[in-house]
């Protein structure tokens, strides 16, 4: 509830960009798709659990999860039909490693934990995204919020919506 409460009212009728960093900044999404636990295969965390003793550290590092980005370009911004690729839901997992939750048990909000982001640039949609920490997924967030296909995709959402299951293309 506090996800809908806090979160998503305050911004529903609001500016679209700040509704979805809102949501991508918020700990009950970070937490229901998984991004909290989403570690770069080549960031430091990974490195070092790969360079550890054999039997010294059994437990390996977590690995970059898609679920986050593919959702946020599925459902949140450009829809199925939306003009990306398997390699972009990737590029965008490997964008939003790092966002993670502080503290999860108690309630803690979303962090940004630079030992686990993935360096390196990275390619969406045909855009570079060059290694710049937590501003690579608000940079991302921009390019999906502005986007001719996520406004398209919203409009058609919102007419389905309100309006009708087959709602005139005009609308």
């Amino acid at each position: 509830m506090s996800y809908e409460r806090d979160v998503i009212r305050p911004r529903a009728l609001g500016n679209f960009e700040s509704l979805l960093v809102a949501t991508a900044q918020s700990s009950a999404m970070q937490l229901y798709l998984d991004n909290s636990s989403s570690t770069g295969p080549d960031s430091e965390v990974a490195l070092k659990k790969r360079a550890a003793k054999p039997g010294k550290d059994p437990k390996p590092a977590p690995g970059l999860n898609e679920n986050y980005g593919r959702e946020l370009m599925e459902l949140h911004t450009l829809g199925v039909n939306g003009g990306y690729t398997q390699k972009d839901v990737t590029e965008v997992a490997r964008i939003f490693t790092a966002w993670t939750v502080d503290k999860p048990q108690q309630g803690g909000g979303v962090i940004f934990d630079a030992t686990r982001h993935e360096p390196g640039t990275k390619i969406v949609m045909g855009h570079k995204f060059k290694e710049d920490g937590q501003e690579e997924g608000l940079a991302l967030l921009h390019m999906l919020a502005t986007s001719p296909a996520t406004a398209r995709f919203i409009s058609q959402e919102l007419a389905v919506e309100f309006v009708s299951d087959a709602p005139p293309s005009a609308l």
